[in-house]
């Protein structure tokens, strides 16, 4: 006997189902990111952006003052890369501890130049704008969603996976931990990301 089907509500406004994966793009400041999008950071998958809210907990016992507020908002955005490319990941992670150049070699053997990154040091870690671009086919058309996010931060440091020859998946992705803070020169209710999308919009 077939199972009944108990579904009651439908799809309220067409076109608002976001598929697959987001370009990655990082530029100096959200102005940047205008029109093109960052710098392309290559093939690679956004895996999570999650927004972070702390609120207040100081109460009296026989009041409801003070109200509650927002200590802290923030955000947690995690990507990977598939390209094993120096130059990219100092540009995700701001510079500010890191060393690259495309130089001699000194441990490849019969090699004349190289990628080269270094890092080690204390130094602090400048925010940079990154900006996350899908593109969902509706109706025969594109529909784009971008996020913006004003201010973020390299949380983590560098982590390989490397994988086996014979692995059925061989190809090893590069995580990244980014940190998003206010940008406190914007306007209060727009400093920490925007979200724009044509995705249920007949107009666009």
């Amino acid at each position: 006997m077939a199972l009944g089907h108990y579904q009651v509500t439908s799809l309220l406004t067409a076109g608002t189902i976001l598929q697959g994966g987001f370009r990655l793009g990082v530029a100096a400041s959200a102005a940047g990111l205008v029109g093109s999008g960052g710098a392309n950071l290559g093939i690679g998958n956004l895996t999570g952006f999650t927004e972070n809210v702390e609120m207040t907990t100081t109460q009296a016992g026989n009041s409801n003052l003070p109200v509650k507020v927002i200590a802290t908002h923030g955000l947690t955005i995690t990507f990977e890369l598939l390209e094993f490319y120096p130059p990219r990941w100092r540009t995700i992670r701001g510079g500010s501890a890191d060393v690259y150049a495309g130089t001699a070699s000194t441990y490849i053997n019969g090699t004349p130049t190289a990628h080269t990154f270094s890092t080690g040091g204390l130094n602090d870690v400048h925010g940079q704008a990154f900006a996350f671009q899908n593109n969902t086919i509706v109706g025969g058309l594109t529909a784009s969603t971008v996020l913006i996010v004003y201010n973020a931060k390299i949380e983590q440091g560098m982590a390989f996976t490397p994988k086996s020859d014979n692995d059925t998946d061989p190809a090893m992705v590069i995580p990244f931990t980014l940190t998003g803070e206010l940008e406190t020169s914007r306007t209060l209710g727009d400093q920490l990301y925007r979200i724009e999308t044509q995705l249920g919009n007949p107009a666009k």
